[in-house]
């Protein structure tokens, strides 16, 4: 049998050119209006910052969030997890 035909990756092509497409069009803004540049790089800080903050709350965060809830459940009805005590 005949495997078929890998297609390109025509999203990640498109989404490449249109990234060197809007970064030509910042460059030559900013060849004649400096401060724009200014903006784009504030706006590029903001996006790492918000990445960020996903990452930290999503992946780190988020499982100490859950435990703290499940332990406030227990705890309203009135199932204690067991502490762990020195002699065990």
């Amino acid at each position: 049998m005949k495997q078929p035909a890998k297609q390109p990756p025509t999203v990640a092509i498109a989404l490449m050119v249109g990234f060197m497409m809007t970064m030509c069009f910042v460059a030559i803004v900013a060849a004649v209006l400096p401060q724009v540049l200014f903006m784009v790089v504030t706006g590029a800080g903001l996006v790492l910052f918000f990445v960020a903050q996903y990452f930290l709350w999503a992946r780190c965060m988020y499982p100490i969030v859950v435990k703290m809830e499940e332990d406030a459940t227990r705890a309203a009805e009135g199932t204690e997890p067991k502490q762990p005590s020195l002699s065990e």
